[in-house]
């Protein structure tokens, strides 16, 4: 039997009528909108019953002015039936600083990495992770740079978190940082020129001449 995104959103409905919240189908992609409470056992049933064997990752959307406030998507495929299906759950309520949603690392080992980045950059946490720590932003870091009410304007970090953006007509030294601003240099992303003052354990490049 043929397995399509859209006989699963059927089977889905039928088998858990509870879990489904919502459809959507757009431009011939399906979209199962899931209560938090009923994903993972969902989750192990479109794998282990209907072949979606593959996560292909796991993201987050920021909708700061609805609540529930933020969509976590998953988007799966299967490989032997070359069926493509998302799912998303909503959570965040008002004022909730961390929102909790079930981990399915336990249905895809996979989804380890892109929890840890959901958690990271958004704040929301996975329930039973087994190492939810952040990924790319500093251990320390207390915000949560996706978030749509994240200033632009940026933060003034102390050393060592220089993110090479920061706004200035002449090299300032290290301190006072924040975003780029439309006035501000751009960061140099080659490294052509280096200052020791400004980047903290970088060495000056020398010229052909052996010159700082």
């Amino acid at each position: 039997m043929v397995i399509t995104a859209a006989s699963t959103v059927e089977t889905v409905k039928e088998k858990f009528p509870h879990a489904v919240l919502d459809t959507l189908e757009y431009r011939n992609e399906q979209t199962l909108l899931l209560a938090p409470s009923m994903l993972v056992e969902v989750c192990n049933y479109l794998k282990l019953r209907m072949g979606y064997d593959f996560l292909e990752t796991v993201t987050a959307v920021d909708w700061p002015e609805r609540t529930p406030r933020f969509d976590v998507v998953y988007q799966l495929l299967s490989m032997t039936h070359q069926s493509f299906l998302r799912l998303k759950v909503q959570v965040g309520q008002q004022r909730e600083e961390h929102p909790a949603v079930p981990t399915v690392t336990g249905v895809w080992v996979g989804a380890n990495w892109y929890e840890r980045e959901v958690y990271d950059l958004f704040g929301i946490t996975f329930t039973d992770h087994p190492d939810l720590r952040r990924i790319l932003m500093p251990p320390d870091w207390t915000t949560h740079p996706l978030r749509k009410d994240y200033p632009l304007s940026g933060f003034d970090l102390p050393e060592p978190h220089w993110g090479g953006q920061i706004p200035y007509g002449s090299d300032p030294g290290v301190g006072g940082q924040t975003l780029r601003t439309s006035d501000g240099r751009e960061l140099n992303e080659h490294r052509s020129s280096v200052s020791s003052a400004q980047e903290p354990g970088t060495l000056p490049q020398k010229d052909a001449h052996g010159h700082a």
